[in-house]
């Protein structure tokens, strides 16, 4: 979801906004977690990438060290 749907989402839950509908109350708190959810899970694979690259780096530094030391 992009960030200006978020935006406009929160936007509903400001000071003054009311709902005449508690379904539509509900509807739109549903929506908002599921955009919270969707954010977390694009936050959580882009974590998830990072980590691999640092332990991809972390082995190739091993490997560097273990050829410095052992490799003369």
């Amino acid at each position: 979801m992009p960030n200006e749907d978020l935006k406009t989402l929160l936007a509903q839950f400001a000071e003054g906004a009311g709902f005449g509908d508690p379904d539509a109350r509900q509807n739109a708190e549903l929506r908002l977690k599921l955009a919270q959810a969707e954010e977390q899970l694009r936050i959580s694979g882009r974590l998830n990438l990072l980590t691999l690259l640092l332990v991809l780096v972390g082995l190739l530094n091993a490997v560097i060290l273990g050829f410095q030391v052992w490799g003369k």
